[in-house]
């Protein structure tokens, strides 16, 4: 089934165009998130976060736009994200989690400077927003540059780009970052 026919389908019949979905992307969609939250997740986890991929497939389906690109790509794309904000969401658990067993357990004492934390945490949200917005596949690049810290090269190879591409879109996405950080003031 090419893009324009299943684009179609989802007009006439969303249920069979949502079944041939998962058949047709189903391994794609599971790949791409064990390979970002393998490590972290329980198969069942793992199973959920699937299923959150195709639904949020599913929601932006009218955003397809085969001009722009193939589903596959849009498929995969949807699902990474997916997956990196689930692996958000599972190392933020494991962070801010600690055993009842343990002997120490203590309540977390307030921070030193409350406001500095504050700020902290509004930089990091806003951070994160800003490299979503930058699209595919710079925001990729980013992510696994200083998320993933993954060299050039092995960016390059995980997004079947040459490493000089990632190199000039890497430069063009981190000054394009720091000047809307700047514009908002948060540096000066």
């Amino acid at each position: 089934m090419t893009d324009t026919e299943w684009l179609t389908l989802i007009k006439k019949s969303p249920q069979q165009a949502h079944s041939v979905l998962i058949e047709k992307y189903g391994n794609l969609v599971y790949v791409i998130v064990v390979s970002k939250i393998g490590n972290y997740a329980s198969r069942e986890e793992i199973e959920d976060y699937v299923s959150d991929a195709f639904v949020e497939i599913f929601r932006c389906a009218e955003k397809f736009d085969s001009s722009k690109g193939t589903l596959k790509t849009f498929v995969s794309t949807i699902a990474k994200r997916t997956a990196l904000n689930a692996f958000s969401r599972i190392t933020y658990r494991c962070r801010n989690t600690k055993s009842m067993d343990d002997d120490e357990y203590e309540i977390a004492s307030p921070a030193d400077n409350p406001e500095e934390e504050i700020q902290k945490k509004m930089l990091c949200k806003r951070l994160w927003e800003i490299v979503e917005s930058l699209g595919e596949p710079d925001a990729s690049i980013i992510v696994y540059q200083y998320f993933y810290d993954m060299t050039v090269c092995e960016t390059a190879k995980k997004l079947s780009m040459t490493p000089g591409a990632v190199q000039k879109r890497s430069i063009r996405a981190r000054n394009q970052i720091k000047k809307i950080l700047i514009s908002e003031n948060y540096f000066m």
